[in-house]
C-alpha cells in the first residue's frame, strides 16, 4: 500500500551542490520545505543539520548561497551513496564568496 503524500510543497527535480560541515552532496530534488540529496557521509534521522545549497543557475558568475537549518527526516543507504531527506526549518541567502 502506497503512503499518502505528506509534502507541504511541490518537489522540483534537479542537481544542486549541497555543502555541509563534514562534506558535500548533490540534490536529487528539493522544495521550499525540504531537500533530498546524495552523499558519502552518514546521518541519523532526527539529527539537526546546517547546510548550504549553491544556486549557480541564478547567476553563474556569482552563485547565490542558500544557508539552511533543518532536521534529517530519513536516510536511505544504497551502495556507496547515502540518500538523505532533510526538512528545512529556516534559511537565509548570502552572497557567494570565492
Amino acid at each position: 500500500m502506497k503512503k499518502p503524500e505528506q509534502r507541504r510543497e511541490p518537489r522540483h527535480r534537479g542537481k544542486l551542490l549541497v555543502q555541509f560541515e563534514s562534506g558535500i552532496g548533490i540534490t536529487r530534488d528539493f522544495s521550499g520545505s525540504g531537500v533530498f540529496f546524495e552523499t558519502d557521509r552518514s546521518f541519523s534521522p532526527g539529527q539537526p543539520i546546517e547546510f548550504i545549497l549553491v544556486l549557480e543557475n541564478l547567476n553563474p558568475a556569482r552563485p547565490v548561497r542558500m544557508k539552511c537549518r533543518g532536521k534529517i527526516i530519513r536516510v536511505e543507504e544504497s551502495g556507496q551513496k547515502i540518500g538523505v531527506a532533510a526538512a528545512i526549518n529556516s534559511y537565509t541567502f548570502e552572497a557567494f564568496r570565492q
